[in-house]
């Protein structure tokens, strides 16, 4: 789900993409852009507090690090889920 920025088209060719049109609505049944918002919020909050001095290098990383913690929020164990991943 995306807005209707014209950069976001592609996005079509490689999985189901739909747009809600931010011009005419925030919602449009269940298609919204909440979620990837409050993601970047909550990256954009941790870049400026505590990765600010962080180079270009190191970027992937800490995205690659944020998306993980984003998604297993909710998991009472995510050490054991880490640990479970390296020696998988």
């Amino acid at each position: 789900m995306t807005d209707e920025w014209k950069g976001h088209g592609g996005v079509k060719n490689f999985m189901n993409h739909a747009v809600v049109n931010h011009r005419t609505a925030y919602v449009d049944g269940s298609v919204h852009t909440h979620v990837i918002e409050g993601f970047w919020s909550l990256l954009k909050r941790a870049w400026y507090g505590s990765r600010h001095h962080d180079g270009i290098p190191y970027t992937l990383l800490y995205l690659a690090e944020a998306c993980w913690k984003y998604n297993e929020r909710k998991n009472v164990d995510p050490f054991s889920t880490f640990l479970r991943g390296c020696f998988a």
